[in-house]
């Protein structure tokens, strides 16, 4: 089957829908909200893990579907806090807005040095369909930074340095991030299953 391939995201986030699609586009694959299509409701992330949240909502857009879906976990891991926020990163400290998340992490982090300031966005993309379930991992590492800067991306992407470029994800833009983020390269992976396994291209 040739063409232009549809799948669908399990996500309630415009940010994140928008930026799989653009990850997406160029292997031809169409990328839609589920909710399009299927009213899922609110999904408790109960996993303990970013495979099991992920396989959690990914499985639910299946069910009701029956199409090929996607959905993905995903978070930030501080050295310095344990590992922290993690699989919380969405409701750090029950703090619901990014800009709040962000200022907490820097309040903890406040006084520590640059080489104790290590931390890394990781993401897990859940593929359901017909044929079975897949997961696809995507790590990027660097550090935060004591202040945040840019006014591109979403989420953590302000205090987030990118080492290479010694920029932020929000000031290197959605371009950039996506091809060089945790969610590009699970997604890219995801890509290439799809492609070969899935489709039949």
């Amino acid at each position: 089957m040739n063409g232009v391939h549809e799948v669908f995201l399990v996500t309630g986030n415009q940010g994140k829908l928008r930026e799989v699609r653009a990850i997406l586009s160029p292997f031809g694959i169409r990328v839609r909200g589920i909710n399009e299509i299927a009213q899922i409701g609110k999904i408790e992330e109960t996993g303990k893990s970013y495979a099991e949240n992920a396989l959690l909502k990914a499985r639910r857009g299946f069910e009701v579907s029956k199409k090929i879906v996607l959905a993905e976990d995903s978070g930030l891991e501080v050295d310095y806090l344990k590992g922290a926020p993690g699989i919380y990163s969405a409701r750090f400290y029950s703090l619901d807005s990014a800009g709040a998340r962000n200022a907490k992490i820097l309040e903890l982090l406040r006084g520590v040095p640059l080489e104790d300031r290590k931390a890394r966005f990781v993401c897990v993309v859940a593929l359901v369909w017909t044929g079975g379930e897949r997961l696809f991992e995507g790590v990027c590492e660097g550090f935060i930074t004591d202040r945040p800067s840019g006014s591109g991306g979403f989420g953590y992407d302000p205090i987030f340095v990118f080492p290479p470029y010694q920029k932020t994800f929000a000031e290197l833009g959605e371009g950039f991030k996506n091809r060089f983020s945790h969610r590009a390269l699970a997604f890219r992976k995801c890509a290439g299953f799809l492609l070969q396994n899935v489709f039949g291209d």
